[in-house]
């Protein structure tokens, strides 16, 4: 399982490959580390305790999880943590990305074959409005409009095969 760790607002990348047992290899920005985990008690308050031995160390950590944000405790030490997966990390880097855009360049987010393209150069569009089907591995995805303006350029058409990235269209938020 990979996922995106952010500690205190410092991103580490994590890739959990399941052992023996309760032993586990955790690949921490690349570098292999050897953890076994023991869940000592599961609150249903968000509260959870568990044992951690890495590397002939011991760790107490306590996880308090809560809807904006975990916190970590360990040995005694507080961290603020945020964990998500490779989905939510893309998604939140893409979000950071048009907050103060006038101009959207609405890429191709997997290579495939454009099925639909409901949109056209001069209409105006609301966020969350279809905008483009792509086509891969047999399942459709629709890519929606990140903000209300107008479409101020298409380009591409039904039947066109993209690559990832790709540019599919532009909207511009400074509408009159």
């Amino acid at each position: 399982m990979n996922i995106r760790v952010d500690i205190d607002d410092v991103g580490h990348t994590v890739d959990i490959v399941a052992g023996e047992k309760n032993t586990y290899t955790c690949l921490v920005d690349g570098k292999a580390v050897p953890v076994d985990v023991s869940l000592l008690k599961q609150g249903n308050n968000g509260v959870s305790v568990y044992s951690i031995l890495s590397n002939g160390s011991s760790y107490d950590v306590i996880l308090y999880k809560n809807k904006t944000a975990d916190t970590v405790c360990v040995n005694g030490h507080n961290y603020s943590v945020k964990i998500r997966t490779r989905v939510d990390a893309l998604k939140d880097k893409e979000k950071k990305l048009h907050e103060d855009k006038k101009v959207f360049k609405i890429a191709a987010t997997i290579p495939g074959k454009i099925v639909a393209v409901k949109v056209e150069p001069g209409v105006r569009v609301k966020k969350g409005q279809p905008l483009v089907v792509i086509e891969a591995m047999k399942m459709e995805n629709e890519l929606k409009s990140p903000a209300d303006g107008r479409v101020t350029g298409v380009y591409v058409r039904v039947g066109d095969k993209v690559e990832n990235n790709a540019a599919l269209l532009d909207i511009d938020t400074r509408v009159e």
